[in-house]
């Protein structure tokens, strides 16, 4: 047998026990196991060595284990990323109502700097600015994106900000960065970002949502087009917004 072929089944077979072990008890005896998932207990001990090391299960015997609190982690990561646009809705639906312009809760990326839409809520203008749910959102661009990329660090910031150089609406390029970085820095002072383009007739307030862990998470912002961002919206809506993403980030565990 190849070695590609071992690891493929290697691979299936590690994927029954995971299927096995999220089907039965918290504590399960090896043999068990082993039968549930069609393999010899031997072979289910060896596979599940590295999730001893991991703490994704524990000894619960000489051959016996138990659920361990690294799977109990990853689960609820898994949970929390499903449970987190149902939570921002509620506050989106009361931008929304007040406001009649697109309210949308975006999902910070890290692994990819970028942002993706959880939740959106369109305006029922005919002329409104649309966020698709799941589209990405890249960083240096747009309310959405600048309210969370002020808030990252240093390095991550002249990452984007090396990567995102057009905007995906005009095509424009990213000022210097000595003019963004300012820009960034006035952000995360005032609590919320602006963006305008009149060109593309885009406007939008953002703020940053953040976790249990103070980093951020997200952003929540109003999206609207930039001929309907008057003197009076320009006024109130920023204080609606970041008391929003406050609330939000306090029914995410922020203190």
């Amino acid at each position: 047998m190849s070695a590609g072929a071992r690891s493929r089944g290697a691979a299936s077979r590690t994927l029954e026990l995971l299927q096995s072990i999220a089907a039965g008890d918290l504590e399960f005896a090896l043999s068990e196991l082993a039968g549930r998932a069609g393999l010899a207990p031997s072979t289910a001990h060896r596979l599940l060595e590295p999730w001893v090391g991991r703490d994704l299960i524990e000894r619960a015997g000489p051959k016996a284990y138990r659920v361990g609190p690294g799977l109990f982690r990853i689960a609820s990561l898994i949970v929390r990323n499903y449970e987190r646009p149902r939570i921002a809705r509620t506050f989106l639906e009361a931008l929304w109502r007040t406001w009649q312009e697109t309210a949308s809760f975006c999902l910070y990326k890290p692994a990819t700097r970028t942002a993706t839409v959880a939740e959106s809520i369109a305006s029922p203008h005919p002329l409104q600015y649309v966020l698709t749910p799941h589209a990405e959102i890249p960083l240096a661009w747009g309310s959405l994106g600048r309210a969370i990329l002020a808030q990252l660090p240093p390095r991550e910031i002249r990452l984007v900000m090396a990567h995102d150089r057009g905007s995906p609406l005009s095509g424009k390029r990213l000022p210097s960065s000595r003019v963004l970085l300012a820009e960034l820095r006035a952000i995360h002072q005032r609590g919320y970002a602006l963006y305008r383009d009149d060109v593309v007739n885009v406007a939008g307030v953002s703020a940053p949502v953040t976790g249990a862990d103070g980093a951020v998470i997200g952003s929540l912002g109003v999206t609207m087009p930039a001929s309907r961002f008057g003197k009076t919206v320009q006024a109130r809506l920023p204080r609606a917004v970041m008391d929003s993403a406050r609330r939000l980030s306090t029914a995410f565990g922020a203190r």
